[in-house]
């Protein structure tokens, strides 16, 4: 057997060239590529977009929700994140000067600072969040032989509205609801207080992310560019809501978390 030979026949048994192995690894590309196309758009189909940004309509926005509370700090936080060209109007940050306050009214009384502070930010803001109601709670579902809870049940219920600064409608009254189940145990009270303690923030957190994305919807943008382009007669025939309670600085009972400590449940014997 020649050199020559012997050249050829090695070059038939070596493995792949690096120009064929490239060509194999660019169609494995290419095909994921195509891949990844496919479910971006299966997902864009099906509604889904990535967190970001959902400016909302209006440049200005006050929110009745106490900004000592966890819950209005976090919607405060998500909304700034979701619309940075709309300010937040808040009573902290008005400034009460003698010529605000009547000469039959008392400037060192707090409700009448208070009173005019919540006038300014009704002036300033071109829409209002208000918390219309709410509730937060703790019931037995299960008890033991001797009546004493075994499972409670927490819950969150909010209701809240989007109006105008002339105190129309743009989102009526909204009413969203939490509910986490929670075993209990007497022997570890204050580690189960705990527990439903992380359990609230988390339901508060959630309904967080769910009022951005009510406020945020197309629905409530249409509502506000029909409500700017009508006349002084139409906007004049448009229904007006009550305004709520002006914004408070303590923390509201709703946000306090409630007692797993009640009185034994009666069994009868029966």
């Amino acid at each position: 057997m020649n050199s020559l030979t012997v050249i050829t026949t090695a070059l038939k048994e070596a493995p792949p060239s690096f120009a064929v192995r490239a060509s194999l690894l660019h169609g494995r590309t290419w095909l994921l590529s195509l891949l990844m196309v496919i479910a971006c758009l299966a997902l864009s189909g099906c509604g889904f977009r990535m967190q970001g940004e959902t400016p909302m309509p209006f440049s200005s926005l006050s929110i009745n929700i106490p900004q000592n509370s966890q819950f209005g700090a976090d919607l405060r936080r998500a909304i700034r994140a979701a619309s940075p060209n709309t300010k937040l109007i808040e009573p902290r940050d008005m400034v009460v000067r003698a010529g605000d306050i009547d000469e039959s009214e008392d400037p060192d009384d707090k409700t009448t600072i208070e009173r005019i502070k919540a006038a300014k930010v009704r002036r300033l803001a071109q829409a209002r969040l208000e918390q219309t109601s709410e509730q937060k709670g703790s019931r037995i579902v299960a008890i033991n032989a001797q009546g004493k809870p075994e499972e409670f049940e927490l819950s969150l219920r909010l209701t809240f509205r989007l109006v105008t600064a002339n105190d129309r409608v743009i989102l009526p009254e909204t009413t969203l609801s939490a509910i986490r189940s929670m075993p209990f145990d007497d022997r570890v009270v204050q580690a189960k207080e705990g527990e439903a303690a992380t359990l609230f923030k988390d339901m508060q957190r959630s309904m967080v992310a769910r009022i951005l994305r009510r406020i945020t919807a197309p629905d409530v943008t249409q509502r506000w560019e029909v409500l700017n382009k009508l006349d002084p007669e139409d906007a004049e025939a448009e229904e007006t809501v009550a305004r709520v309670t002006a914004p408070t600085i303590a923390v509201p009972p709703m946000w306090q978390n409630p007692s797993l400590t009640p009185a034994p449940v009666t069994v009868s014997p029966e």
